[in-house]
């Protein structure tokens, strides 16, 4: 199994984190591949949570953006939903021992990705079957 080049340091108490490309595929799927539901708010405003249990809650949850090439990761906890209707606060770390190793999951297996779109062998084209008069 090859090892990531970039070891993640995790030093931003506000869990931000740069992965720099290039970038085997766009964040959306590379969240998605790493079993990050895609969740859309009624502004338009799209995000990314992964169940940390059983229930609902605690989740992670992130906010990426595309950028320069490689991808911003802005990820906290969720420990609860909202407790008033219509509000948006809501209990999250975001920081902490939990955080700190999420965010390490998720940049080691981009990092991974990144190693295996680098390595691998071009796909060898499919033979074509030649046709002639007689088929």
């Amino acid at each position: 199994m090859p090892q990531p080049q970039n070891k993640a340091i995790i030093v931003s108490t506000s869990m931000q984190y740069f992965i720099p490309g290039p970038l085997p595929d766009h964040g959306r799927n590379l969240m998605r591949k790493l079993g990050y539901g895609e969740l859309r708010k009624f502004d338009g405003q799209i995000s990314y949570v992964r169940r940390a249990g059983q229930t609902d809650f605690p989740r992670f949850h992130a906010y990426i953006e595309d950028k320069d090439g490689g991808l911003q990761v802005n990820l906290h906890l969720d420990q609860k939903g909202a407790t008033h209707e219509g509000s948006h606060a809501h209990a999250g770390e975001y920081d902490g021992p939990l955080v700190e190793q999420e965010m390490r999951v998720i940049v080691y297996n981009i990092d991974l990705m990144k190693q295996e779109t680098q390595t691998s062998p071009p796909t060898p084209p499919i033979p074509q079957k030649k046709s002639s008069f007689w088929g």
